[in-house]
């Protein structure tokens, strides 16, 4: 049976393990960010060209005009994800040492089910 979950903390941010790129990242799933984001380094690292702007609109109200890319074949559990699109921004604002966000862009066309009790987050085609 295929394993459709990822695990990570339980009772925190749920910041999970992808492949990428041939190697393991940590990324974080924020369902509230429409667009998913990548650090100015891991887009350099891994080569992605830029294939446009995006405007973006932080919590704060604030707009701004960012590159966008898009992440190569993302492994998520036993699923994978292409042509997911992302915007390159800084993510040290949010603490955690993370170079990739996944916004709701990366979960089309899935299901999510997030288990912040068990630390699990369920991925449904």
């Amino acid at each position: 049976m295929p394993r459709n979950w990822l695990s990570f903390t339980r009772n925190a941010v749920p910041v999970v393990s992808v492949r990428m790129g041939g190697r393991r990242y940590e990324a974080m799933i924020d369902t509230g960010a429409f667009i998913s984001m990548i650090s100015p380094e891991l887009s350099i690292r891994l080569g992605l060209p830029k294939s446009g702007r995006q405007q973006v609109v932080s919590v704060h109200g604030d707009i701004r005009h960012r590159d966008v890319v898009t992440l190569p074949p993302t492994g998520l559990a036993d699923l994978e994800i292409v042509d997911c699109k992302a915007v390159i921004s800084n993510l040290s604002p949010l603490r955690r040492g993370l170079d990739l966000l996944l916004g709701v862009n990366a979960f089309v066309g899935l299901r999510l089910h997030i288990d912040f009790a068990n630390g699990r987050v369920y991925l449904l085609s």
